[in-house]
């Protein structure tokens, strides 16, 4: 692992040749330390800014299986600093984007994304995502701990699988201020 102690703000400042590097040097959180709860998300790339920079993504468990959600986030121009405040309708919030959370090395065979094998792996290739939806059903995130054992940060890259064998990349983000979901 590198020397580098990263935090929310100089991985959100980063260069992508940095962020690939710090990738590739973390280490696979346990999705039990990961259920439970919700982190504030910001994505780099425009590719993921489309929905919004800003979004929240919360992780969950039942009967020992891995699953999560995003939840959308009312964005406020300050980039990666400032509130996240979730959209509410009906007194909810609004969530987008269902996933289920594996080992990538368990998951993919393709060598275009087999570096990340070591990581863990977010399918959004699941119910309830809507089968019509094949953007949202597209996404693949590969997350990794840039600090090894530190689950308050969490580093990710984001891909779109058009084929079993063609990904395309969309953005790197990165979660922090973990809290317990309520």
């Amino acid at each position: 692992m590198g020397s580098k102690i990263w935090t929310f703000e100089t991985l959100a400042q980063a260069s992508r040749a940095a962020l690939e590097e710090a990738l590739l040097d973390s280490k696979a959180p346990d999705p039990r330390r990961l259920a439970g709860y919700v982190y504030n998300g910001y994505n780099h790339d425009w590719l993921g800014q489309l929905p919004g920079k800003k979004f929240r993504k919360v992780f969950l468990a039942k009967d020992e299986r891995f699953y999560g959600l995003n939840q959308i986030v009312q964005q406020d121009g300050n980039d990666f600093t400032g509130q996240w405040r979730v959209r509410v309708d009906n007194d909810r919030p609004v969530e987008l984007g269902y996933y289920r959370v594996l080992s990538a090395a368990e998951s993919t065979s393709n060598r275009q994304v087999a570096q990340y094998d070591h990581l863990l792996l977010l399918d959004y290739n699941i119910d309830p995502n809507p089968k019509g939806d094949r953007m949202m059903r597209a996404i693949r995130d590969y997350v990794g701990l840039p600090n090894e054992g530190d689950y308050d940060l969490v580093l990710g890259k984001a891909y779109l699988q058009i084929t079993s064998f063609f990904y395309i990349f969309a953005s790197y983000f990165v979660l922090g201020q973990r809290e317990a979901y309520k």
